[in-house]
């Protein structure tokens, strides 16, 4: 399942010669055709929308494929059918939403050689607990809203990205893009709110998805780089907690991909409940913060032992493998889909240190637990019916369209 859509990249929003950020050399300026796989952005929807830190259920990690199948039209380029364009709006809104973050950050992956891949708001909150900040702005709406991502390439260089999606045409998706104001608007607005120090800071994107629909126009995927200001900055002697934040991000969303729930939890919110909970200075409440912290990694422990998880991917991985059968065929270039099969797995090495210590609370997760090179690309691979995501040494996805 491959689809073309057009990339618009407007090159005049980048600072220019001799300012950094640089236009990335594999960046075009302007529209050009370009190809998606499906499969493999079911898979980059499944991992971004999975919570890092989560006290419920939640089946992120599946429900796509079930349900975005049926969604795209069989047909050259990306559009979605009319029954899915259809869609109330609230269900619209959580497609484009999708869409929009999938899209593009599977293109981003590629063309910026990312490593590791965190939520926005996580990557804050984790900073400003360890540094012990009360005050910081993690807000879910507004211009003072967190940006989606945080990112760190294999040459270490850190990127910030906001995406947006929509089914209303082309002149909305701009609008979603944003102006540097003042005030500052829309994606522009809220991807202003990182900094890290200049030698580290790489691109600081605002992506906008407009989804084309059936019969209707092609769908545009449209990049800018505006001027940040008024940030969240992370000094250079901070840098190191950056790093712990987002190895905990993406190992705690392996974790949960991989059926580890417990573990995950642990990983995100060494510290309690949330991920920005720190050590009390009330005896009384340290006393109940510690219980609840020894108890998670009892829980944790046995669910990293259990003898029954199975092992995928030549037994060097531990996690799972599910079937779904869909609710009806879907229509491909070379026949039907009826089923889904999807096997997702933690690296066996790392999964037995962390049963030996769950619970790490110092903020050196990426180097006490193996978590490999800086300069371990994430890939994601994909053909016409199976796509794979690769993180490093740290997780491994298989999806096959059957």
């Amino acid at each position: 399942m491959i689809r073309s859509l057009t990339v618009q990249i407007k090159k005049k929003s980048w600072p220019g010669v001799n300012k950094l950020p640089a236009f990335p050399a594999k960046f075009h300026s302007g529209s050009a055709i370009q190809d998606i796989n499906i499969p493999s952005m079911l898979l980059m929807i499944g991992y971004l929308t999975t919570p890092t830190a989560s006290t419920g259920v939640s089946l992120s990690e599946f429900w796509a494929w079930v349900r975005y199948l049926a969604a795209v039209t069989n047909g050259t380029d990306l559009r979605l059918t009319t029954s899915f364009a259809d869609l109330d709006a609230h269900q619209k809104t959580i497609l484009s939403d999708d869409f929009g973050m999938g899209v593009p950050m599977l293109w981003l992956e590629d063309k910026l050689a990312l490593s590791r891949i965190v939520d926005g708001r996580y990557f804050m909150q984790r900073i400003a607990a360890s540094v012990s900040a009360t005050q910081r702005r993690t807000a879910k709406r507004g211009p003072n809203k967190t940006p989606d991502f945080v990112a760190r390439d294999t040459s270490g260089i850190w990127h910030v990205v906001e995406c947006k999606g929509t089914q209303s045409g082309t002149e909305y998706s701009d609008k979603q893009l944003g102006e540097i104001g003042p005030p500052p608007k829309g994606g522009i607005a809220q991807k202003r709110s990182i900094i890290l120090p200049a030698s580290y800071t790489g691109q600081r994107l605002v992506c906008g998805l407009s989804i084309g629909v059936e019969n209707g126009g092609r769908s545009r995927l449209t990049i800018i780089d505006p001027e940040p200001e008024e940030p969240f900055e992370v000094s250079a002697s901070q840098l190191y907690l950056a790093d712990d934040a987002v190895a905990r991000g993406v190992m705690s969303k392996a974790l949960r991909l991989a059926g580890f729930d417990v573990a995950a939890d642990a990983t995100a919110s060494p510290l309690g409940l949330t991920p920005s909970t720190t050590r009390m200075r009330s005896r009384a409440q340290e006393d109940a913060r510690t219980k609840f912290v020894d108890e998670r990694d009892a829980r944790a422990r046995e669910e990293l032992g259990r003898t029954e998880r199975e092992t995928v991917f030549d037994g060097e991985y531990r996690g799972r493998e599910v079937q779904f059968m869909l609710p009806r065929p879907v229509e491909v270039e070379h026949g039907q889909i009826k089923r889904v099969i999807l096997r997702q797995g933690v690296n066996g090495n790392i999964i037995a240190r962390l049963r030996d210590r769950p619970t790490f609370d110092e903020p050196n997760f990426d180097v006490a637990f193996d978590l490999g090179s800086v300069n371990d690309k994430s890939i994601s691979k994909g053909d016409e019916r199976t796509a794979s995501l690769q993180i490093g040494n740290i997780f491994r996805s298989e999806l096959i369209l059957d």
